[in-house]
């Protein structure tokens, strides 16, 4: 994915998105299901990610 790329962009918004307001919930499965036809496996590639962050892999020290 580059920067200009809708899938970033969507990937982005995520990020600032609010899950304690009404609003936020209801649209998430929306992004998601976009990113998801822009890019197969996106999602699941950064829960991969955000998960082996978890479990140590990828730091340094």
């Amino acid at each position: 994915m580059t920067p200009e790329d809708p899938t970033t962009r969507l990937l982005a918004v995520l990020q600032g998105l609010d899950l304690t307001s009404a609003d936020g919930r209801a649209g998430i499965g929306s992004l998601l299901s976009e990113i998801e036809r822009l890019a197969p496996g996106a999602v699941l590639q950064q829960a991969a990610r955000i998960e082996l962050r978890a479990l140590g892999w990828g730091r340094a020290g």
